[in-house]
């Protein structure tokens, strides 16, 4: 291979893995989780 072709190899390797470790590193957006909803009483008429 020619060392133009090497070169380029090396740094789509480097730029492929920049990716994954910038993907890794962001902060994960998450849904708030549902608040439990307070489950009715047995005894109460109410509800």
């Amino acid at each position: 291979m020619s060392a133009l072709t090497v070169i380029l190899c090396i740094w789509a390797m480097v730029a492929f893995c920049a990716v994954l470790f910038i993907r890794g590193a962001s902060p994960r957006v998450e849904r708030e989780a549902e608040q439990p909803r307070a489950r009715p009483s047995r005894y109460s008429i109410a509800e």
